[in-house]
């Protein structure tokens, strides 16, 4: 019986890859008659959920003409119960299709694990054992993208092997040691190395914690979450960002909110800015994240120094910081912002007789609408501004424009499926579309092949990219097309997840060194997809 079923299910997907990749309108009698097939032939070869959603897909088009043709797009939305239904059978795991609205996500909940290890298997494991406990995980096996995920994606908590070729994880503690002075973030060595002095020494350097190969995983899971619980603690007890002793993301809303009290009280208007430092990844790229906290910090104390008392500075995440100015309107905050991108742009950041310059772009906006329960309303029309201000080249202060509020400009990564099955591209456009929505994403393509992905142009476009990736793919296969984005001059546009077998150790091995920054096994939760891919939407970089 297992014959039939699996050539049914390649006529299916044969039938699907002709009608999603043509340009022209399918017959609705033609897409009706494919129903009724499927429906015949799943009864019959035991196909049981087959043939119930068949039968149910038949039944909605009896409201509708056979006459009447279906465009490509409309009819792969039709039939994205058949194509869940047909993924879930080929590989006899439950997949979880539920259309879930993204509002109700609880990424800013979930924690963030970065790992270290040359192992690929144990990171494998790791990976899967701590994302089963509800963690979001960072795996690689390269210590230089360790280094740059520590500052880059500021994780909630840090696991590192001491024994790594290519640098070893005392080097790399010493690179990310100011970081783990200045701010709270975890670190636990794991070692197969358990002398004295190896633990005094990882101890001296900032580890909070020390454990021996093999790992006890129920342990490791116990000290996690107590260190994690402390963290928490911690934070809620403090507004102040670590590094560069402004207020954090955290008091953003508390301070909005008693500005907009006191905007409703005395009838006068607030502005909102949002400040960012131009080519910030640059400098940490060419002159190490030391010197780049080192502008991040003088350039806060830059703005602190020019601002009032009742003025408010945050630092919202990475480079970017947050400006609420009390009864201020927009062309005074945009003429202060000039003013000061002047003045700070003279500033030479350099050492010995390399010199460095750094600029700042900002978007502004005027809260004409005090409500308190609209923060998130007004930092993206300032964000819109901020947007356009990059686009415009940089070092410049833009103001959104209000006649053009109904069309905003968004920063909104577009999102690239290649994956030579036509049923996990048919699904996975459809849920994405739906369950991370246009408000969130830009456009959403799919591809058969990464040559094809390669040859058409809109990957060059100036945007920012999250590339779904299959490993195993006819001609180029994942790892090439990897290879090729990373070699880009503009790599770090692109965020990319490889689709993996799930014993494809070897191929995660690659990946995560080519730069992969995260991988899903196949058969894969979609639900799990969608919240890789929104974690990183929130960390994608825009400077």
């Amino acid at each position: 019986m297992q014959k039939y079923q699996d050539a049914l299910l390649a006529n299916i997907r044969k039938q699907l890859e002709i009608w999603f990749e043509s340009s022209s309108a399918i017959p609705g009698v033609e897409a009706e008659r494919f129903l009724h097939s499927v429906k015949g032939t799943s009864g019959t070869i035991g196909l049981t959920k087959l043939y119930g959603i068949s039968g149910e897909l038949l039944e909605r088009m009896r409201h509708r003409s056979e006459d009447e043709p279906w465009e490509p797009e409309k009819l792969r939305t039709f039939m994205i119960e058949l194509i869940a239904v047909c993924y879930e059978i080929q590989h006899q795991e439950g997949v979880h299709s539920s259309l879930v609205s993204a509002e109700n996500d609880q990424l800013g909940d979930q924690p963030l694990v970065l790992i270290l290890d040359d192992d690929a298997a144990l990171l494998h494991f790791l990976k899967e054992e701590l994302e089963r406990e509800c963690y979001y995980v960072i795996a690689t096996v390269n210590p230089a993208l360790a280094i740059h995920y520590f500052h880059d994606r500021a994780p909630d908590c840090f696991i590192l092997d001491l024994l790594i070729p290519e640098q070893d994880g005392f080097e790399v503690m010493d690179a990310i040691k100011e970081q783990i002075r200045k701010r709270y973030i975890p670190t636990t060595v794991i070692s197969m190395d358990t002398a004295r002095e190896t633990r005094l020494r990882a101890f001296r350097m900032g580890a909070d914690d020390f454990l021996d190969k093999p790992l006890d995983m129920e342990e490791l899971l116990v000290r996690i979450q107590r260190q994690l619980k402390r963290k928490k603690q911690l934070d809620e007890l403090l507004f102040i960002d670590e590094l560069t002793g402004v207020y954090n993301r955290k008091y953003l809303e508390e301070a909005y909110r008693t500005l907009c009290l006191d905007a409703q009280r005395i009838q006068e208007h607030f502005t909102m800015a949002i400040v960012d430092l131009d080519h910030f990844k640059s400098i940490n790229d060419r002159y190490g994240h030391i010197a780049g906290d080192r502008v991040l910090a003088e350039f806060a104390a830059f703005l602190k120094s020019h601002m009032r008392a009742a003025d408010v500075l945050i630092r919202y995440g990475g480079e970017e910081f947050i400006l609420l100015l009390p009864r201020t309107r927009e062309e005074d905050a945009r003429s202060l912002l000039k003013r000061l991108g002047d003045a700070f742009g003279r500033i030479d950041f350099g050492e010995k007789e390399e010199e460095l310059r750094v600029t700042f772009s900002a978007g502004v906006i005027e809260i004409v609408e005090p409500d308190p329960t609209r923060c998130r309303e007004w930092l993206e029309l300032a964000d819109q501004a901020l947007y356009l201000a990059k686009e415009l080249g940089r070092n410049r202060v833009e103001a959104v424009n209000r006649d053009a509020e109904s069309k905003p400009l968004a920063r909104k990564p577009r999102i690239a499926i290649v994956d030579d099955d036509p049923i996990v591209r048919a699904l996975l456009t459809e849920y994405l579309l739906e369950a991370i929505g246009p408000g969130r994403c830009g456009d959403i393509r799919a591809y058969k092949a990464g040559e094809d992905f390669l040859e058409d142009g809109w990957y060059r476009e100036k945007a920012s990219y999250i590339v779904i990736l299959d490993g195993m793919l006819p001609g180029m296969d994942g790892l090439e097309v990897l290879s090729h984005l990373r070699s880009l001059s503009e790599s770090n546009r692109y965020s990319a997840i490889m689709l993996t077998g799930r014993s494809d150790n070897d191929d995660i091995v690659r990946a995560l060194k080519l730069g992969a920054d995260d991988y899903v096994t196949k058969p894969f939760r979609l639900e799990d997809l969608r919240t890789r891919i929104l974690r990183l939407m929130q960390r994608m970089d825009f400077n």
